[in-house]
Order: C-alpha cells, then sequence, then structure tokens
C-alpha cells in the first residue's frame, strides 16, 4: 500500500486558536472564501474540539458549499452540520493523495461518523510460506509482509481447515513446524499416510517438493483445469518412460482435483478473472455492507459488515471504507464492482494496482450480467441485515426478562460484571467486563491489581474493587444500568455496602452463585442472589437469562484469571525466591502458588518444601536456608 504523501496545511483561523464557539456561530461567521478550491481532507471538529468527521473532496470549496448551503436538505447532512464548530483543511495535489490522507486521519482520530472497518467476526487466511526451503501451508489469521503467499480472507474457519486437509491428501506438504522438521530422524505417521512426502529425512529432494508446492498454489489460485491438463501432460511423460509408480501418484492427484471441481458450485461456467461484488443494503441510519468473492470465476465466499450509525450517504464514504478494507486484503481481486457511483474510484484504483502488482479496476456497473452480481449481493446485504436484527430482538428480549425475573427497574442495556481472582491471597487482582445490549464492550473491560488488602480476604478484596470503579464512575457519571457480582450472599452484601457509601444506593445489584457438582452426581443450578430477599432465585437453567448472565460471569471470570497468572509470571520472574540457587522461574511459580509469600516460605518447614514438584529434601534444606537470610534482610 502507498505511503501516505507529504501534504500542505490550510486552516481556517479568524478566532483564536483556545476559543471555542459554538456551532451556530461557526456557521455565521464561516466564510467559504477561506476554503482551498484544490482536492484534500477536510476534518470537522465539535465543540470540545474533537474531530467528529473527516472527508475527502476533489475540491474542498465545492465540498463545504453543499455542507453549508440550504439546498442540500438531506437530514444526514444537517444532523451533522449541527455539530460542527471547526474545520481544518489538508491540501493535496490529486485525489489519490487525498484518499490516502483520509485513510491515514481515520485510522489517527477515529472519528465518530465516519464509517470504520469493523464487524462481529475474525477472518482466517490461508498461508504458504514459500521462502522456505520446505514451503508448507498453514492457517493464519495474522498477515504479514514476510514474503509468503497469503489466500482468503474466509469467513469459516472449519471450512478452511477442511479444505487444508483434502489439500495435504492430493498434495504431500509437510505439516511439522520447523522445530520439529530439524529435530526428526525418521517419518512421522503421515509420511506412512501418504499425506507428507518427509523433507525431514531427504526422502524427496527439492525440486520434486517444490514442483508440488506449485501445484497446491494452483489449487488454491482456483486453477484446476490448469493443473489438471498439467498433471495429465506429466503422467503421460512418465508412462512413456515407464515409471509407472510415478505416474499412479499423478493420477491419484488428478482425481482428487476433479472431485474437488465437481463439489464446487459456480455462478458462471466459463472461466473468470478474480472479482469482489459488492452490495449495499439500508434502513434509516443502519446499514449493512456485503462482499461476495469470485476467484477464477468461482463464487468462493462472501463478508458483510454492519453499522447502526452511519450519518452520511453510503457514496461519500465508500472509498475511505474500501481502501481501509484492501489495506488488509493479501492481495486485490483484478476487478471490483462496487454498488453506487464513487467520485474516488479512479484515484482506489491507482492505489490497489500499486498493491496488487497488476490492474486492478473499480467499477459501477448499471446493467448487463455485471449488474445482476451487484443485485446478488445486495439481496445478501438485506439477508445478513434481518438475521443480524433478529439476533437483536432475541437479546432485547433476554434482556427484558432478565429486568423481570431479577425485578430491576428498566432494562440492563450496560452491564458490569466483576470477579477477584487470588491463590492463598497471592496476586490478587480483580476483572470487570461489561456487555452493552447483551454483547461484550471489550474497550470498556477494566483490570485492577489489589492493592490494600493481605491474605485471603475475599470481601475486603472485592470492596477494595468496588470502591476505586465507583467513585470514578460517580464523578464522571457513567453509572452502568446494572451490576453483577460474582459470589454468594457475602460479596452481594459487600457491593450493596459500598453503594450505599458511595450515595448510590439505587444502584441496581445481584450476585451470582456458579453451578457446583453435587456428591449425587448431579450439579446444583445456576441461583441468583438479590439484596433484602433471603432466599436465592432459581430459574429454568436453560433460558437465554440463565446463559446471558452465566456467559457474562464466566467472561468475569476468564478476564481475572488471565491477569492473575500474568502477574504470577511477573512475581515468579521478579520473586526475591528466584535469587536462590538451583530455584528457576518454575519452581519459583510451584513456592508462590502452592506456600505463598515470601514469609509463609519462610515459616514452612524441610518437609512441607520437599514435598512440593520439583523439589528434594537437599534442594529444600538449601531454600529454608536462603529464604532465612532474605526474610531476615526483609525485616
Amino acid at each position: 500500500m502507498s505511503t501516505v504523501p507529504a501534504v500542505q496545511s490550510f486552516e481556517r483561523v479568524d478566532l483564536a486558536q483556545t476559543e471555542r464557539i459554538t456551532p451556530e456561530q461557526f456557521r455565521e461567521s464561516f466564510n467559504l472564501a477561506d476554503v482551498p478550491s484544490a482536492p484534500g481532507c477536510y476534518i470537522m471538529r465539535d465543540e470540545k474540539d474533537r474531530v467528529i468527521y473527516v472527508g475527502k473532496a476533489k475540491s474542498l470549496r465545492m465540498r463545504v458549499r453543499t455542507y453549508l448551503g440550504e439546498g442540500d436538505g438531506r437530514y444526514t447532512v444537517k444532523f451533522l452540520m449541527k455539530r460542527v464548530s471547526k474545520i481544518d483543511f489538508l491540501v493535496t495535489t490529486n485525489e489519490k493523495e487525498a484518499l490516502l490522507l483520509e485513510n491515514s486521519l481515520i485510522k489517527e482520530h477515529h472519528p465518530r461518523y465516519n464509517v470504520q472497518l469493523k464487524d462481529d467476526k475474525s477472518y482466517v487466511s490461508v498461508r504458504v510460506n514459500v521462502t522456505h526451503q520446505w514451503p508448507r501451508v498453514t492457517v493464519t489469521r495474522k498477515l504479514r509482509k514476510d514474503g509468503s503467499r497469503y489466500f482468503g480472507p474466509y469467513a469459516s474457519a472449519a471450512a478452511t481447515r477442511h479444505t487444508i486437509k483434502q489439500l495435504q491428501r492430493s498434495f504431500p506438504l509437510r505439516l511439522c513446524s520447523d522445530s520439529v522438521l530439524r529435530s526428526r530422524t525418521r517419518p512421522c505417521l503421515y509420511y506412512q499416510m501418504k499425506q507428507c512426502s518427509a523433507p525431514c529425512v531427504n526422502l524427496i529432494d527439492k525440486d520434486s517438493y517444490r514442483e508440488i508446492v506449485n501445484q497446491a498454489l494452483m489449487a488454491l489460485e482456483g486453477r484446476n483445469a490448469e493443473l489438471e491438463k498439467m498433471l495429465l501432460a506429466q503422467i503421460a511423460e512418465h508412462a512413456a518412460r515407464m515409471e509407472y509408480e510415478k505416474a499412479a501418484v499423478l493420477r491419484d492427484r488428478v482425481f482428487d482435483v476433479r472431485k474437488t471441481l465437481e463439489r464446487q458450485r459456480t455462478v458462471r461456467q466459463e472461466p473468470g478473472d478474480d472479482q469482489d461484488i459488492w452490495g449495499f443494503f439500508a434502513e434509516g441510519r443502519f446499514s449493512e455492507l456485503q462482499v461476495i468473492f469470485f476467484r477464477a470465476g468461482k463464487m468462493t465466499g462472501g463478508r458483510s459488515f454492519s453499522y447502526n450509525q452511519r450519518e452520511l450517504p453510503i457514496e461519500e464514504l465508500l472509498g475511505s471504507f474500501l481502501l481501509q478494507y484492501y489495506a488488509d486484503i493479501p492481495e486485490p481481486p483484478s476487478e471490483i464492482l462496487i454498488p453506487v457511483e464513487m467520485e474516488d474510484a479512479e484515484a482506489l484504483s491507482e492505489i490497489l494496482t500499486e498493491k496488487r502488482g497488476g490492474r486492478v479496476t473499480v467499477h459501477w456497473p448499471q446493467r448487463g450480467e455485471k449488474r445482476a452480481l451487484i443485485d446478488i449481493a445486495a439481496r445478501n446485504a438485506k439477508s445478513s441485515f434481518d438475521e443480524k436484527r433478529l439476533a437483536e430482538h432475541a437479546k432485547r428480549d433476554t434482556l427484558v426478562q432478565i429486568k423481570s425475573v431479577l425485578k430491576l427497574t428498566k432494562e440492563p442495556n450496560r452491564i458490569e460484571c466483576f470477579d477477584i481472582s487470588t491463590i492463598q491471597g497471592t496476586s490478587p487482582v480483580g476483572s470487570m467486563v461489561t456487555f452493552d445490549a447483551g454483547m461484550p464492550n471489550k474497550s470498556r473491560y477494566r483490570r485492577f491489581k489489589i492493592k490494600t488488602v493481605e491474605g485471603q480476604d475475599d470481601f475486603a478484596m472485592m470492596r477494595e474493587m468496588l470502591l476505586r470503579r465507583f467513585k470514578r464512575a460517580v464523578e464522571e457519571q457513567d453509572l452502568p444500568d446494572f451490576v453483577l457480582i460474582d459470589g454468594g450472599k457475602g460479596q452481594l452484601n459487600v457491593a450493596v455496602t459500598v453503594f450505599k457509601d458511595l450515595g448510590i444506593e439505587d444502584m441496581e445489584v445481584a450476585g451470582i452463585a456458579k453451578s457446583r457438582a453435587l456428591e449425587s452426581g448431579d450439579h446444583s443450578p445456576e441461583r441468583f442472589f438479590l439484596p433484602g430477599i433471603k432466599d436465592p432465585i432459581i430459574v429454568a437453567q436453560n433460558s437465554p437469562m440463565v446463559k446471558l448472565i452465566a456467559q457474562i460471569r464466566d467472561e468475569a471470570h476468564r478476564f481475572a484469571v488471565s491477569y492473575h497468572r500474568k502477574r504470577r509470571t511477573q512475581a515468579a520472574l521478579t520473586s526475591p525466591l528466584a535469587t536462590i540457587p538451583g530455584v528457576g522461574p518454575k519452581r519459583v511459580r510451584v513456592l508462590l502458588n502452592k506456600i505463598g509469600s515470601l514469609a509463609k516460605v519462610n515459616a514452612a518447614s524441610v518437609e512441607e518444601i520437599a514435598a512440593l514438584p520439583g523439589f528434594s529434601t537437599a534442594l529444600a534444606a538449601q531454600v529454608k536456608e536462603h529464604v532465612a537470610l532474605l526474610h531476615g534482610g526483609a525485616k
């Protein structure tokens, strides 16, 4: 991807930079003659000087005139301009530079009203490390500039791994890691299954192995017909030389390629170029973008993106969105079909051509077969939109159920859940996770290092964490709708006391006691505790309400445990115990986890230490001797 060019800076300044004005004052004092007519980017700011929108234009003056003019009656434009108190301008030499600059500014400022690249899935790609002496095919979620070939991204990780498994049966490339490859002295089981050619013990030469790699790449590129033709020619050559075993291997490979080809559903029968087809569906401020992938004329999958607060027309936002999207794609296709006319299509085409190393066309078809493909993508966008709205309705119904069962005064749109993690009082930590409308909001997750509590006192730890969180929440007026505590009556009473001390007695809170195994072999139900009610509330365990609250509680527990492990590892690396001869990080972790602090290790007997994994009586005695010195020095 091209780098952002150097640009001139033009900023309208008719008031002191430190003075803030209202949107009304801004519109009254704004002079359109101050705006350059060159291409570039404009940065809109609100009264608090926050960047709320970044755009680009062929002519900055003409674009701003449409925003300020009374002739533009679009609600979205009026909505945005009611919030703008300042506009900065950055001039570029051409539209391509403006598009690149806009992309950079969006990533830097994350403006509220820009469409930014995000969706609710993590996609996988197929990686072939072609620069390695013995390449292999792997599935990855990260794209690196390491010289490897990447294919994808693909929406279904399971389907992608199944495809790789099928590929491995046809093209016997190594599956082992580089370290295993270097250390093997005999072929593995995959060699016996004819799914690996055993380069680890030199049972195949480099040229033959590279030939298999190239065939696998052709299959991944969708060049099945070309691959089959090449394999048939090689079979004929081996047969002419009476190398029938080699010919039989290639014959089986041809059969596998044909089976794969038969299983593929195609829209078009004739070969075609690589294409991405974009469709769009909107309803009010809610919108859905859908892309369908065609590779070598075959439909290979798709991907969708949802936006809930799109304030401006898609025509103005599509260019910056597509540039963000293709920055993360290994190789753009040769043709991109878009659903609406886009003024910076030519600039985007030029940028993507540089990345691909070959011509990339960005085209808006208005009739014919290509328009029909966009219509298919649009129908898929509507279908995806409807599915997600149904899922949102289901989440909303679950929140209504939570409100009813737990006797809340309003729907708990924002839920914060708290948990404590510690082992015998060592490295205690707390966690807070936040769910908005039934979905995790990881930007609002918080971790707490317990600072004032010594020993195993979960109630005191919970009190410290809640006090720290809600003192700030009260100051910033940032209170959730509902607080969930991982624990029973004791932890719940701590929370109620904290809220009373902070003057927020109306904060709605509940505790959840986890299901546990019983002596009978059954499990106790998930139980909910409410303030002022003696007995727990037990709900049908398969209800959506129980599943959602248990999911929130489990997420808080996972987040707390991961932080606790990190702290334990850091403690092991920095603990005075690590200075004892013969005691490395692993044994330090055993001492801290099984016994506890330096003082507790000093109080333990030689027999207790010797009974720990990895310790002998002699080492235990040595630990006691050094700990006595360390503890004496600490005193």
